[in-house]
């Protein structure tokens, strides 16, 4: 039988959308509220720690750069030290961060952190909407509780800290994956996303890979019109990063710098950056890009869209040269998806998968046991179960491969046996 025979078979239907339970509303209102409350605690006793937002002020600078006509690229925004404090993004992105530059004091701060925690909020209830449940007013509720008990995840505790872009940027993926794919418009929200961080571009690849051309079609062009857009805004700088600038992560720093969560940076740390180092991580970050799309793909396929474009959000920080702690804010949804999983299957492999995502995405449990390390990351990486520890997000997002392939073969194999016995 046919691979096409076979995804033609394991296509679902699509569900009835089904309603929070009380009960379980409840609870995790309760939780949130406890954990969200306590976070504020905690903000406002050192905010130096949780509101320092110092990458809403180099975005700030950026602004004030476009106002003045000041190259962006030409020089670090901070300093003069190459690889500290260079602007990253595209100019579109620039564009973005001008209304920064009216806003100074209290304002600033309140405006930095709750927008956050609104998108925080709104990417918690597109993931639950592509979880199948009902959009309804209890859903919406829903998201803010769970926004509260996601502010412990590491990345988006570390994003609200530094007045980060990437929460943002999930909830535009995440919105757009959202969309039925008979909307005109899925596609919009990906481009622009990928016009202003070029690694969501992974996902109009995702996108063809699932046969939705159309919107990878809208997406493409989407993230043309943000090229264009930066291009008539800022031409010298548009020309100084589309000609190599974006290409370039010595503009990030080292890539053996102990932050630096990407598989690069484990390579890097573990055999050196000499020699064959570059080599290496291409042909591990290819392998690791093929494999997520072909996991990804039969995810989708078979009616499982959150998981797989979860998968793509992880891949897509895991093979990027270069990747802060708060770069990997799919660990939310991941977070998301793992719970409703534990909540509706019986068993413990779930609450087991849960437990150790969790450990992993609140930065570890050293913090708890008393130990120096608060975080993974702050592991030493040459001390025993250091190429482990420090390298968790990793390892987590490669164990995920491992649980899609293996659910992956078990649809397949559903599908094939009543096809066996017509």
């Amino acid at each position: 039988m046919s691979l096409s025979t076979i995804e033609t078979t394991v296509v679902p239907s699509a569900p009835e959308r089904r309603t929070v339970p009380a009960v379980a509303f409840w609870t995790i209102f309760v939780l949130g509220a406890v954990a969200g409350g306590y976070y504020v605690e905690q903000a406002l006793a050192t905010p130096a720690m949780f509101t320092h937002l110092m990458d809403l002020s180099v975005y700030q600078i950026a602004g004030h750069r476009v106002a003045d006509g000041v190259s962006i690229y030409d020089t670090p925004l901070l300093g003069h030290t190459r690889g500290v404090w260079e602007f990253v993004y595209t100019p579109f992105a620039a564009l973005l961060f001008v209304p920064l530059i009216d806003l100074h004091g209290e304002p600033y701060t309140w405006v930095g952190m709750l927008g956050n925690f609104a998108m925080l909020t709104a990417s918690a209830w597109a993931a639950l909407s592509m979880l199948g449940y009902r959009r309804d007013r209890r859903l919406v509720l829903l998201g803010l509780p769970i926004a509260g008990l996601l502010l412990w995840c590491e990345p988006v505790r570390e994003t609200m800290a530094f007045g980060q872009i990437n929460i943002f940027l999930l909830l535009l993926v995440l919105a757009d994956m959202a969309l039925p794919d008979s909307s005109r418009w899925k596609g919009v929200l990906t481009g622009i996303a990928a016009g202003i961080k070029l690694t969501p571009a992974f996902f109009v690849i995702y996108l063809l890979v699932t046969r939705r051309y159309r919107a990878a079609a809208t997406a493409t062009g989407a993230f043309a019109a943000t090229v264009l857009i930066g291009l008539a805004a800022m031409p010298k700088d548009s020309l100084t990063f589309w000609s190599g600038a974006f290409a370039d992560p010595t503009r990030v720093g080292v890539p053996e710098n102990p932050s630096n969560e990407s598989l690069r940076g484990m390579l890097a740390r573990t055999v050196g950056v000499a020699g064959n180092h570059q080599l290496l991580w291409l042909a591990g970050a290819f392998a690791i890009a093929a494999i997520c799309l072909c996991l990804a793909r039969r995810l989708s396929l078979t009616g499982h869209e959150l998981p797989a474009v979860v998968l793509c959000g992880l891949t897509t920080t895991a093979v990027s040269p270069y990747s802060w702690v708060h770069h990997w804010v799919w660990l939310a949804p991941l977070l998301i998806y793992l719970a409703d999983l534990a909540f509706r299957r019986r068993g413990i492999a779930a609450p087991l998968g849960l437990l150790l995502a969790l450990a992993v995405a609140s930065g570890g449990v050293f913090a708890l046991l008393g130990s120096a390390f608060s975080s993974t990351i702050n592991y030493p990486s040459d001390k025993t179960f250091g190429l482990l520890i420090h390298n968790a997000y990793i390892w987590l997002t490669l164990a995920l491969f491992t649980t899609a392939a293996i659910q992956s073969r078990r649809l397949r194999t559903q599908a094939v046996e009543p096809s066996r016995m017509r």
